[in-house]
């Protein structure tokens, strides 16, 4: 029986090799963990496996144990899943001076107190919210263009926790991303974006608004699907 450890955790897993060339991973209802591997898998790319699908096993073990996923506050430890970008990236909480910093495969926290799930999460949504402002702006430039084009007149960017959508434009010209858009791939944030630029000229979902947004993003729809799909 091996396992490892996500966040406060630990998850355990028997591994069963066969003649087969890929590795997978089932969860079953009593919550073990098998492992079917290759002949020829190592003891290294087994665990490397497992620790990238923590996040998924814990998730179907949860299910087996009738926890819905709504009653689950995440955890701010080391192991938890984070994303950026699109992209799947592991908090790693290191003891020291208050400081976030993205490192390879990592978003490694430095706090005093690691058990302080409070101040880490804190400091990780400030990191969120000061490279939404970047990422956003940045992308929001290659707007321009459009926005002259369309004589189109920007009031403010603001980046606010919105509950249930991305994103929302005002009369006044004040265009609200949600700051967990940062999560999503950066074709999804130019989607929700150029979405609401769109409503700048109209403020409804016409057939003039549907044409513009179809003029300047005509993959909107195939991204709203994939921004509907991802789980931030």
């Amino acid at each position: 029986m091996k396992s490892i450890s996500y966040g406060t955790t630990t998850i355990a897993y028997k591994v069963e090799y066969k003649e087969r060339k890929t590795l997978a991973i089932e969860v079953h209802p009593d919550s073990s963990v098998w492992v079917k591997a290759p002949i020829a898998a190592t003891h290294e790319e087994i665990q490397s496996r497992v620790e990238r699908r923590a996040p998924w096993i814990a998730k179907q073990q949860r299910f087996f144990h009738g926890k819905p996923e709504a009653t689950v506050k995440p955890e701010w430890v080391s192991g938890t899943a984070i994303k950026y970008l699109g992209r799947q990236y592991r908090l790693k909480v290191i003891a020291g001076e208050p400081d976030v910093k993205l490192s390879g495969k990592y978003l490694k926290v430095h706090v005093k107190d690691k058990t302080d799930e409070s101040k880490i999460s804190g400091l990780v949504n400030t990191w969120y919210l000061k490279h939404a402002r970047i990422k956003f702006e940045e992308r929001l430039q290659l707007l321009q263009p459009m926005m002259e084009h369309e004589k189109l007149q920007l009031n403010s960017l603001m980046i606010r926790k919105l509950n249930k959508r991305w994103g929302s434009c005002t009369k006044k010209g004040n265009i609200v991303i949600n700051a967990d858009l940062i999560k999503a791939p950066v074709h999804c944030i130019d989607y929700v974006l150029t979405h609401e630029v769109c409503h700048l000229k109209y403020h409804n979902h016409g057939s003039q608004f549907w044409a513009l947004l179809n003029k300047y993003c005509p993959d909107w729809s195939k991204l709203k699907d994939r921004l509907d799909n991802f789980n931030v």
